[in-house]
């Protein structure tokens, strides 16, 4: 076991994430923390980092070498983007950092920067084709994914500070100000040569102002569920956050539900670059991305194959999480495997689709969770945990089914719940109730936790269902404990359950 810290120094903001690895593979989010520093900005005339600035990053890092040391971080990988890539005095700042605080800082290229956003995404969203935007204080980074492979990438030297800056400063009214920078946007992204390529595929949106959209949106609708990763918005929604906002005056962007106070000054020029990405591309979905830089370097630090792709989202996030809690993994694969066999016996009374799949795996693998906060109530427990866990592979849809597939099944709660009409609808509670039928039936095959239970053999019949055991030793307990499912069984599925 190791601990390794990234540390991003960005041309906004400064974060550290801390993470413990197991393994080799395995991680698990330790710490981090955020400065608002801005490097970005206020650069001299000769293109220098500001004495002011650079003692207040030294200060930052400071803080972080603290956060490291008192989580006994083995390894340290600092990375900073384009406000020092470009800055004159760049050898100075990575030398005070190395001096004062120990801290060695490597400088990204634009293309490096976007490789790093491009493996972070593709490890952590189940997407095969889509255009990546990172838009940050002083870049943006484009990303062409086809078959989840980087066709295309560029780096262009504006962000969310710079642009903002540059045009929010001309004289004027909001309305020629705006206009002027969307001009500005179309004539560099014109220079793109195959950004057109992306034409119609969706828009994966990485870094703190996407977060910022997806924010304004969710407490709008009073989006029922807090994850920003994966939260999917469609073009025209984000077109009518835009034009909200490019009716206002910056002084009052303070005041929306969703838009930090730390963020506000920067945002005209940040949600100007996006809605006008996204229109000159004919983007019908914009699909926020939580993971960015930070976890595109540990990715990389972590999957050996190259490019570093793990192959399956869900599972490689499934036996993180399993590692983490520190689940009978046997367990888990016996009742998996009980799982199957009941899917496949049952498939014309229960047909299966891919993402009925998912959720059930999901369900099963993390089901147990809830037991580290103690018995007694580890069905609410698990509840709780896998609704709020980082699942990759998931959509949010098939997070909250999971949830619900967990804990015991009440129809009322479910349609009572925040998540019903905005998340969930009749057809997923239906859904949910026969995935939690298996989920439970195949837990009780293996109570004991023992694999007692070798196998089981499935008859489907016109009125009922013959689930004979075949065990190492008598199999009285698993037999009592299916039966308690007997009465559910036949309200789902209209058929006597008989066990053996």
């Amino acid at each position: 076991m190791k601990k390794l810290a990234v540390i991003d120094i960005g041309s906004n903001s400064m974060r550290v994430l801390i993470v413990k690895v197991t393994n080799g593979k395995n991680y698990e989010f330790v710490d981090e923390l955020k400065s608002i520093v801005r490097l970005g900005r206020g650069m001299t005339a000769e293109g220098a980092i500001s004495e002011e600035k650079i003692k207040l990053a030294i200060i930052v890092l400071s803080h972080f070498k603290r956060l490291c040391d008192s989580n006994n971080v083995t390894e340290i990988v600092a990375v900073a983007t384009e406000a020092v890539r470009k800055a004159s005095n760049q050898m100075e700042f990575i030398d005070r950092a190395k001096k004062e605080i120990g801290i060695d800082i490597r400088v990204l290229s634009g293309s490096e920067e976007a490789y790093f956003d491009y493996l972070a995404v593709v490890n952590s969203i189940d997407i095969n084709s889509a255009l990546l935007m990172d838009i940050g204080g002083s870049s943006t980074e484009f990303i062409l994914v086809e078959d989840r492979k980087m066709k295309e990438s560029i780096s262009i030297p504006m962000g969310a500070i710079t642009l903002t800056d540059r045009f929010m400063s001309i004289k004027g009214g909001n309305q020629k100000k705006i206009k002027e920078l969307e001009s500005f946007l179309v004539s560099n992204f014109d220079k793109i040569s195959w950004l057109k390529k992306a034409n119609g595929l969706p828009l994966i949106g990485v870094g703190g102002s996407h977060r910022t959209i997806g924010k304004i949106h969710r407490n709008k609708i009073n989006y029922p569920f807090n994850n920003p990763h994966n939260y999917v918005i469609s073009s025209k929604d984000v077109m009518g956050i835009y034009s909200f906002l490019k009716n206002m005056e910056i002084s009052q962007y303070k005041k929306v539900r969703g838009i930090s106070r730390d963020r506000a000054d920067i945002f005209v020029g940040a949600i100007c670059c996006i809605a006008t990405a996204m229109k000159y591309c004919g983007t019908k979905k914009l699909c926020i991305s939580e993971s960015g830089l930070r976890q595109g370097l540990i990715y990389g630090k972590l999957i050996k194959s190259y490019p570093p792709l793990v192959e399956n989202i869900l599972d490689f996030s499934l036996s993180n999480i399993v590692n983490n809690y520190g689940s009978d993994k046997k367990h888990l694969k016996l009742v998996w495997s009980f799982a199957g066999k009941l899917c496949t016996a049952f498939s014309d009374i229960l047909p299966m689709r891919d993402e009925d799949y998912r959720i059930l795996k999901s369900a099963v693998m993390l089901g147990d969770c809830g037991v580290s906060l103690g018995f007694g109530s580890q069905e609410k427990y698990s509840f709780y945990i896998v609704r709020n866990l980082k699942i990759y592979g998931l959509t949010h849809r098939e997070q909250i089914m999971a949830a619900f597939v967990v804990s015991t099944f009440e129809e009322n709660k479910i349609r009572k719940s925040d998540y019903f009409g905005k998340i969930l609808d009749s057809d997923d509670v239906e859904i949910i109730e026969k995935l939690s039928l298996i989920f439970y039936i195949s837990k009780f095959l293996d109570r004991a936790y023992d694999g007692n239970v070798l196998d089981i053999d499935i008859q489907v019949e016109k009125e009922k269902v013959i689930l004979n055991i075949v065990s190492k030793k008598e199999s009285l307990l698993e037999i009592s404990m299916v039966n308690e499912c007997r009465d559910y069984f036949y309200k789902v599925f209209n058929r006597s359950l008989v066990v053996k």
